[in-house]
């Protein structure tokens, strides 16, 4: 099973990144096709970027992540998630956030996560991290594996 991080997520609505744009639309058309779960904490941190960085009106920011909330099943974050996430963030290995999400995936089954603010191919807690995006923008060959194409 696999997740889509925020950061992934907001490039659906970035116009000036067209190549990431139009990767991030395949990725989670794809998605939408095979067993994936999202984190609350994604839905939320959505509708913040949509309308803090990305300047949407707050109703618009807010519809456009409660579309990916009717989208695909959520995971919350859980009370072990936290702990963890605090104990790496500590060690200064992870953000708290980025540990969070991690750990809370990895509790609902998530095998692969999606995103591009981590070291691709790296494990952490039992998931792999992968960089969807080569350097131009378009899909990268891993993401292209895991999706067939």
């Amino acid at each position: 099973m696999i997740s889509i991080d925020t950061n992934v997520v907001v490039y659906v609505s970035d116009d000036d990144a067209p190549r990431k744009q139009e990767t991030a639309r395949d990725l989670l058309r794809a998605a939408m096709q095979r067993p994936t779960r999202l984190g609350l904490q994604v839905i939320g941190e959505l509708q913040n970027v949509l309308h803090r960085k990305l300047k949407q009106p707050p109703w618009v920011a807010a519809q456009n992540a409660r579309n990916l909330l009717h989208a695909f099943d959520t995971f919350p974050a859980s009370e072990r998630a936290t702990e963890e996430a605090l104990t790496h963030m500590a060690t200064g290995r992870l953000s708290y956030w980025d540990a969070l999400l991690i750990f809370s995936a990895r509790d609902a089954g998530v095998t692969t996560l999606v995103t591009e603010d981590m070291q691709d191919t790296a494990v952490i807690g039992g998931v792999r991290i992968l960089n969807p995006f080569a350097p131009d923008g378009s899909p990268s060959p891993a993401l292209r594996e895991l999706f067939g194409t």
